[in-house]
């Protein structure tokens, strides 16, 4: 009897974090996040179906913000659509050929942001990851570390949509 007062009282405990629904990113999990990022993360997420949305997780550290992003569509007609989103990149993209298919890698700086971003296509599906830091000098998020950490993260999105 005593046991399974016992189990009832852990299961009322557990049950409301079992039940919390929490919305997810189908291309990258919050550890995984994390790190990346390099410490707790929150995580926005704005997901369409499992082939379509975006995610974005954000880690503070004192005034210092660190981004990490990722958005996969749907095109309809690629040859129309796609040069589109290369164009993100501007006139200079580095052509990254180990990756999904058409993929870029760019430098983007722009409102306060300093971030390395990745282009690229798998099938039918557009594929834009990013990886940020709001100190340009930032001796945690250098820029080549940028890189580092936005290829990783192009090389799993586009595993996962393969």
């Amino acid at each position: 009897m005593r046991s399974s007062h016992v189990l009832l009282f852990g299961l009322a405990i557990l049950m409301p974090s079992m039940c919390r629904a929490q919305s997810k990113c189908p291309w990258i999990n919050e550890a995984t996040a994390q790190g990346i990022l390099g410490g707790a993360v929150t995580m926005k997420t704005n997901i369409k179906t499992n082939r379509e949305g975006a995610c974005e997780f954000l880690r503070r550290q004192g005034s210092v913000v660190y981004g990490l992003h990722i958005s996969v569509h749907i095109m309809a007609d690629i040859t129309k659509q796609f040069p589109a989103y290369i164009a993100q990149c501007g006139p200079k993209p580095t052509p990254l050929p180990t990756i999904g298919n058409q993929a870029v890698r760019c430098n983007i700086q722009r409102k306060g942001q300093y971030t390395e971003s990745v282009v690229g296509r798998v099938r039918d599906q557009a594929f834009i990851v990013s990886v940020s830091s709001s100190v340009q000098n930032d001796p945690l998020m250098t820029q080549e570390t940028r890189r580092e950490k936005v290829n990783l993260l192009a090389e799993q999105v586009a595993g996962i949509l393969f």
